[in-house]
C-alpha cells in the first residue's frame, strides 16, 4: 500500500524520526495506528457509558430510583451478616 502525506504531513514524520523519538517513519505510523485504535476503543467506551447513564436517567424518571444511604446501609448489612460480624 502507498500512502500519499501532504508536504506538513511529511515535515512532521521527519521532524520526529530526526528528534529520535521514532527509529524509522514506518515506527511513527505504528504509533499512529496503535494509538487511533485506543481511541476508537475509548469512544466505545464512552458510548456505553452514555447508555448506562441514559439508562438511569430513564429509571430515576420512571421513579424506580434508590436512595443512596439506605442502598449502602443495606448493602452493609448484608455484608456483615455473610461474615457473621456484629451490626
Amino acid at each position: 500500500m502507498t500512502i500519499t502525506l501532504t508536504s506538513e504531513q511529511e515535515k512532521l514524520v521527519s521532524e520526529r524520526v530526526k528528534s529520535g523519538r521514532y527509529l524509522s517513519p514506518e515506527h511513527l505510523a505504528a504509533e499512529a495506528f496503535r494509538l487511533l485504535a485506543a481511541r476508537e476503543e475509548h469512544e466505545g467506551d464512552l458510548t456505553r457509558l452514555r447508555g448506562d447513564i441514559d439508562a438511569g436517567w430513564d429509571e430515576a424518571e420512571s421513579g424506580k430510583a434508590m436512595d443512596g444511604p439506605k442502598v449502602m446501609a443495606a448493602m452493609l448489612a448484608r455484608a456483615q451478616q455473610r461474615v457473621g460480624s456484629p451490626q
